[in-house]
């Protein structure tokens, strides 16, 4: 992937978690820092505007719960998306009444 080396300033306590995260995910800080700008620069200007708004609340308890329900949303989208693609590969079941799949149940569990 091409691309284009941007620089940004941050706090030293934030390019300590990003070097941690970088550690952890065996991947370099700038993979990092590309991939929250990406996040980031995609979202509706609503949704960065209220960022913003967040950041100069300096509410350590609306910022976890924030990042809880970011969390749970990133998560589900996952679940949502997973579940999604099983459920295409699964067959087509041919019984259409509760009796047919009785039927069939007994049949496979009878012993012949």
């Amino acid at each position: 992937m091409s691309g284009r080396t941007i620089s940004a300033y941050t706090d030293d306590a934030t390019a300590q978690r990003i070097a941690a995260l970088a550690r952890i995910e065996d991947r370099s800080t700038g993979q990092i820092a590309a991939a929250a700008l990406r996040l980031y620069v995609n979202l509706p200007s609503e949704a960065r505007q209220a960022i913003r708004q967040l950041e100069t609340m300096e509410s350590p308890d609306l910022m976890e719960s924030v990042k809880h329900a970011m969390t749970r949303i990133l998560i589900d989208a996952v679940y949502a998306n997973v579940h999604r693609q099983l459920m295409a590969g699964m067959p087509v079941s041919e019984y259409s009444t509760e009796e047919d799949i009785l039927t069939e149940a007994i049949r496979l569990t009878s012993v012949h």
